[in-house]
């Protein structure tokens, strides 16, 4: 029974480990280093696709003017709240994870140049049952 439980909670924690998803070119990317890479007025829409690829999400203001969206989240499921969970209560009560998240959101204009951008570098946090906000 006890190797049983052993090997439950080595699997509960193997799989819940690390989550990384997004567009992969904003993983060890500063607002500094964007702001180096991109210059309002300047740099174009196949420039950016060049430097980022595709963007994580596409949308439009009311006037029309595309709004690319890039994301990269780099979390891990390990924290105390998790293995707490997962050797008290074999996973049951849930799980948290903690992270950060890597953001580009650029406005293009009529002639698609970059008219505004902003990269953020934030902390992020979620969780399941238990832990979840």
């Amino acid at each position: 029974m006890k190797k049983l439980l052993i090997c439950l909670l080595g699997f509960t924690l193997f799989f819940s480990g690390c989550a990384n998803t997004g567009n992969k070119s904003l993983k060890d990317v500063s607002e500094s280093q964007v702001k180096g890479q991109i210059k309002e007025g300047i740099t174009t829409r196949s420039q950016v696709q060049a430097m980022f690829g595709s963007p994580f999400k596409t949308s439009y203001t009311n006037n029309g003017s595309l709004i690319w969206t890039y994301q990269y989240d780099d979390t891990s499921a390990l924290t105390i709240e998790t293995v707490g969970s997962a050797i008290l209560t074999l996973g049951l009560a849930g799980s948290k994870s903690k992270g950060t998240r890597n953001e580009l959101v650029i406005l293009f204009d009529e002639k698609d140049v970059v008219k505004k951008f902003n990269m953020s570098n934030s902390k992020i946090e979620s969780g399941t049952l238990l832990f979840a906000k």
